[in-house]
This record gives structure tokens, sequence and C-alpha cells, in this order.
């Protein structure tokens, strides 16, 4: 399992997943606009990056592939 840290609007909240795609699910938040998510893989590096909100997924992009 990986931690992932979503900081939005000054706070932050912590969600175990094993995929980013799976904690961008489970993340909620109605009031932001965009979120910051810092984690850090499993061989170490550290890494983050800014989603806009609300995320929608590839697969719900495209339809069905």
């Amino acid at each position: 399992m990986i931690t992932y840290k979503f900081i939005a609007n000054d706070k932050a909240q912590n969600i175990e997943a094993m995929s980013l795609k799976k904690a961008m699910k489970s993340f909620q938040d109605d009031k932001a606009k965009e979120v910051t998510v810092e984690w850090k893989s499993r061989k170490g590096n550290i890494s983050f990056y800014s989603y806009k909100l609300p995320y929608v997924s590839r697969k719900e992009r495209k339809g069905k592939l």
C-alpha cells in the first residue's frame, strides 16, 4: 500500500491505496477546485502533482474502451 497525502484548502488528508486512481476516487472535497497529491513510490522517490477537481478517470472520459 502507498500512502497518498492530499492537500486542499490548507488541509491535509492521508489515504492508503494500491494506486493513485483508487486514492483519487476515495478522496472527497466538494469545495476545492484543485488538489495537490504527494506520495512516496515503492522505489523511494517522492512525487507530487496537482489535479483539478472533480477528477474523472480515463475510463469515464472515453467510455468503454
